[in-house]
């Protein structure tokens, strides 16, 4: 396919302000001088880096330096200097002892860890000899991800995979801990995962979650990952209807459209998944965004930004929703629990948004 440069908007944080200073180019240069001890860290500075989304458009613009290095690297490397230096922002303290004290960005503890597959006779690790595991995300016991990973879970039984899950033993996958700079919490989260899936026998992992699943790539490339295959819930249904161990029988008409979240589009590549698993449900119209794919606009719930710089995140999260709206569609999908937050924070009743393996499961 030939590669074309993409709509004009480049960058969330460059395209809200209009001031160069936000552009990546310039969040690089920025920690080029820092870096080399020609600058200080100010509170421009810090202004600047923790505008970012982390929705890795700038890879795809300007692709990765000799040393295998992009612009967003460069912007993380320098978050984590900051925290080193100064600690975590103010706006972000609460998300930073959280995950010292409880393993969980918002603070829930592990008796209020795994409610979401309560009552779904599904089994933890330990309980079974299964070589799949499950891993549900933080937001799996929040309002915005808890259907998705109950949806997840009915359809790989309904396809007759053996396999676990953590429940209230799931930890942070360590997206908050990596995005924002908390280098240590996030080995400290890896490693702890780590030694869980290996002591366990683990071979498969699905992923809920879109961001969960980035981080969880980052895990499969250290020592011995090769043999780990980490893949999201969307990924695994489409390859079960490819099998014919999945096959959807009701009809629903409905016009919708999908949402790549950055994490999991740009992140991990993965886009045809859940345009095949619309494709085999009878009845759904699916209309792309003008803006679709690698190309996708972020929702603005990444990066810290929603609790760092709420009204960049609305502005991004209402943009992306009119786009859907222009496209003519009555319902926006998506697979990632942190952009369904994202537009729930943008009143608007008329286009309701729901996890794609939450509409799926409804046309079994």
């Amino acid at each position: 396919m030939e590669d074309v440069p993409g709509p004009k908007e480049k960058c969330p944080p460059y395209e809200f302000y209009r001031f160069q200073r936000h552009a990546p180019k310039s969040r690089w240069l920025m920690a080029q001088r820092v870096f080399h001890g020609l600058d200080s860290i100010t509170p421009e500075l810090k202004e600047v880096m923790y505008a970012c989304t982390s929705c890795l458009m700038c890879q795809e613009l300007c692709g990765v330096r000799s040393d295998g290095y992009g612009p967003w690297e460069i912007t993380v490397a320098m978050r984590e200097q900051i925290t080193e230096q100064e600690g975590p922002l103010d706006a972000h303290r609460g998300l930073y002892n959280n995950l010292k004290e409880h393993d969980h960005p918002w603070g829930l503890t592990t008796t209020q860890r795994g409610a979401w597959s309560e009552g779904l006779g599904l089994k933890k690790i330990g309980e079974t000899r299964a070589t799949t595991l499950l891993f549900a995300g933080c937001s799996a016991d929040r309002p915005e991800g808890r259907s998705g990973a109950v949806a997840l879970a009915g359809l790989m039984v309904r396809a007759g995979e053996e396999f676990a899950v953590l429940g209230d033993q799931e930890k942070c996958c360590g997206l908050y801990a990596f995005d924002l700079g908390y280098r240590r919490e996030y080995e400290r989260l890896r490693d702890a995962h780590w030694a869980e899936v290996c002591a366990a026998g683990i071979k498969k992992v699905v992923v809920a979650c879109g961001s969960c699943q980035r981080i969880w790539r980052e895990y499969a490339k250290e020592p011995g990952g090769a043999d780990l295959e980490v893949i999201h819930g969307v990924e695994y249904v489409a390859q079960r209807i490819r099998e014919g161990r999945l096959n959807f029988s009701r009809s629903i008409e409905k016009k919708v459209t999908y949402h790549d979240s950055c994490h999991l589009g740009r992140g991990c590549g993965v886009y045809e998944a859940p345009r095949d698993i619309l494709a085999a449900i009878p009845g759904v119209q699916l209309l792309e965004m003008a803006r679709n794919r690698r190309w996708a606009w972020c929702c603005g719930g990444g990066g810290g930004v929603p609790e760092a710089d709420p009204e960049l995140a609305r502005w991004s999260a209402a943009d992306r929703l009119s786009e859907a709206r222009a496209a003519g569609a009555e319902l926006i999908l998506t697979s990632s629990a942190l952009c369904q937050r994202s537009f729930g924070e943008v009143a608007d009743a008329s286009l309701p948004v729901l996890d794609l393996l939450d509409f799926a499961a409804q046309a079994l």
